[in-house]
């Protein structure tokens, strides 16, 4: 935020006059969603001295001013791409409606006091306008199932939007490739956003035998959304115990003796 001032101090036997000061200009919310509202808020101390004017600019364009001596007090400079509510407008704030990109910049208010100080003070903010993604990042992978020594390729992309959104992995909560999103133009001065991840996967990648590989979107303060997949080691088939084993072995040969046994015993009982 930058601060200037300009002071006037004139002293006489009956008073001495005091300087204009605490000027603040704040802007919330600092990212405006296009479309929505912005109050724009010119803080200031007088000292007791009378206000002369507030002008509120954007860049070296006056939208608004509020002169208590005029009549009516308030007035409004057309600029494409602004529109002040003057009903929610006075000498300290100055509200926005349906705001563009245009409002994008440097927003000052210039606060001045009347006689007998003359003292002047000017601060300004940077107010952003974004159109956030209307829904979540998406991952895109070439396997659903992989395993320690695979190559892992994926990519993720977040909708349009402005500015555009960051993007960046993690796998199982761990920082994976390098965040270098891609931009890629579209439609009403918005720009998708495109990140691709490359990975030799380790043993030491998996917890568990699972792999939750998980894409970010961030766009300034106001989005952030998450999207995970899973990909954890292939279930693999079962494997059928082999004829041969010891147990299968054991109990045919008890089957075996148990027929022989049968048999002798029919061949006593019949040569009686």
């Amino acid at each position: 935020m930058r601060t200037f001032f300009f002071c006037w101090v004139i002293v006489s036997s009956m008073q001495v006059a005091r300087c204009l000061r605490n000027v603040s200009l704040l802007v919330m919310p600092p990212a405006v969603q296009k479309g929505q509202h912005a109050a724009l808020l010119c803080l200031y101390d007088l000292e007791e001295a009378p206000l002369y004017s507030v002008k509120w600019y954007r860049g070296n364009h006056e939208f608004y001013r509020y002169s208590p001596t005029d009549t009516p007090p308030n007035k409004i400079f057309p600029f494409d791409g602004i529109h002040v509510d003057l009903s929610m407008s006075n000498a300290t704030q100055v509200m926005l409606q349906n705001v563009q990109f245009k409002l994008s910049g440097n927003i000052s208010c210039e606060v001045s006091a009347d006689s007998p100080s003359f003292s002047t003070a000017i601060v300004s903010r940077h107010l952003m306008v974004v159109d956030l993604p209307d829904s979540g990042p998406e991952i895109h992978t070439e396997k659903e199932r992989y395993e320690p020594g695979d190559v892992l390729n994926a990519n993720c992309t977040s909708p349009p939007s402005k500015p555009p959104a960051f993007l960046s992995f993690l796998l199982n909560n761990q920082p994976v490739g390098r965040p270098e999103t891609q931009k890629i133009p579209g439609p009403d001065l918005l720009q998708s956003s495109s990140l691709t991840l490359t990975v030799q996967l380790l043993p030491s990648h998996f917890n568990n035998g699972q792999l939750i590989l998980k894409c970010t979107a961030i766009v300034a303060t106001l989005y952030r959304e998450s999207t995970e997949i899973h990909l954890g080691v292939s279930p693999r088939e079962p494997i059928p115990e082999r004829v041969t084993s010891p147990n299968v072995a054991s109990h045919t040969s008890t089957a075996t003796a148990t027929v022989h046994l049968v048999l002798l015993l029919i061949a006593l009982y019949s040569g009686r």
